[in-house]
């Protein structure tokens, strides 16, 4: 998996309410606009190697920071996703942008769909990678006995100290999520992410807000009637492996096919040989995800 790190080219800082919402701006500006959130515990760079696919061909893409994490760290609860959809209306308005396309990746699927409920007169598409549909529970389980599980090292990481850049992005780099190889978009990805000084530096996502937004994932009224509502084809992409590269994902087939039987609109594509983590994160599923959503595909890898 070779790539270079592809930058934004500009920092937008949204007043919301508590703080400031960090939004970054990834290709030239006047192009078609394209609203990108993001993961749970993720930050805006996880769009870098789809904004290289979609730029040159006429898109403006604005990845946020969501409320709790990288430059918006700082932002207070409570967390949820009624407060990051009115967030990202606040950014769509403060942005000037009439409508916009939302693609939302794994926790960012349940963010733009909460969005589209609240003011789906703003959204031009919705495009959901591998998130957005309510995860049934197992049975005796509880959220909190869940998200460990689910989410692993990703969690895990949250309050751990590391010593250096190297060591944080050595941490990563032992992740089974990563086995196809390393790449320098992905040194950007951890980097950015790591916040303090040597040797006390730490994961800048608030490990509150994750618990208090993985509740949503589980169960969330607003987002079921919102599912079940749609009057525009949503696409949903999903992946075959999980977040540590298990063969379980995070959406099995036959869980989905029950499931999406409620939502007659969600168009499903499954994208062969991705887990959760690298159908954004390496440059060619990236430009395949750009080729499903746009029929457009750039970057060398």
């Amino acid at each position: 998996m070779k790539s270079d790190s592809y930058l934004p080219e500009a920092k937008i800082t949204v007043p919301v309410e508590g703080g400031d919402l960090a939004v970054f701006r990834y290709g030239p500006e006047g192009g078609r606009p394209i609203l990108a959130i993001h993961g749970i515990t993720s930050t805006n760079r996880a769009w870098q190697c789809f904004a290289r696919a979609v730029a040159p061909h006429g898109y403006t893409l604005y990845a946020v920071d969501l409320r709790g994490r990288g430059d918006s760290n700082s932002l207070p609860g409570p967390f949820g996703m009624a407060v990051h959809a009115r967030d990202m209306l606040t950014a769509i308005d403060s942005l000037g942008l009439a409508k916009v396309d939302v693609i939302g990746a794994s926790m960012g699927g349940w963010v733009a769909i909460s969005l589209l409920g609240l003011a789906p007169e703003r959204i031009s598409r919705t495009v959901l990678c591998d998130g957005g549909i309510i995860l049934p529970l197992p049975p005796q389980f509880s959220v909190d006995e869940v998200i460990p599980i689910v989410l692993g090292p990703a969690l895990a990481r949250l309050g751990m100290p590391f010593a250096s850049f190297e060591a944080y992005r050595n941490f990563w780099k032992t992740q089974p999520a990563f086995i196809k190889g390393w790449s320098s978009s992905l040194d950007e990805y951890v980097d950015y992410d790591l916040r303090g000084t040597p040797p006390l530096m730490y994961a800048s996502t608030n490990k509150k807000a994750v618990l208090e937004d993985a509740i949503d994932e589980f169960g969330n009224e607003f987002i079921e009637h919102t599912l079940r509502n749609l009057t525009d084809e949503v696409l949903m992409l999903r992946s075959v492996r999980g977040l540590q590269n298990e063969e379980t994902p995070l959406y099995p087939e036959a869980m989905l096919k029950e499931v999406l039987i409620n939502y007659p609109k969600i168009k499903l594509v499954t994208m062969p040989d991705t887990n959760h983590y690298d159908m954004l994160l390496d440059q060619e599923n990236a430009n395949a995800c750009a080729k499903l959503i746009y029929g457009v595909s750039t970057g060398s890898v």
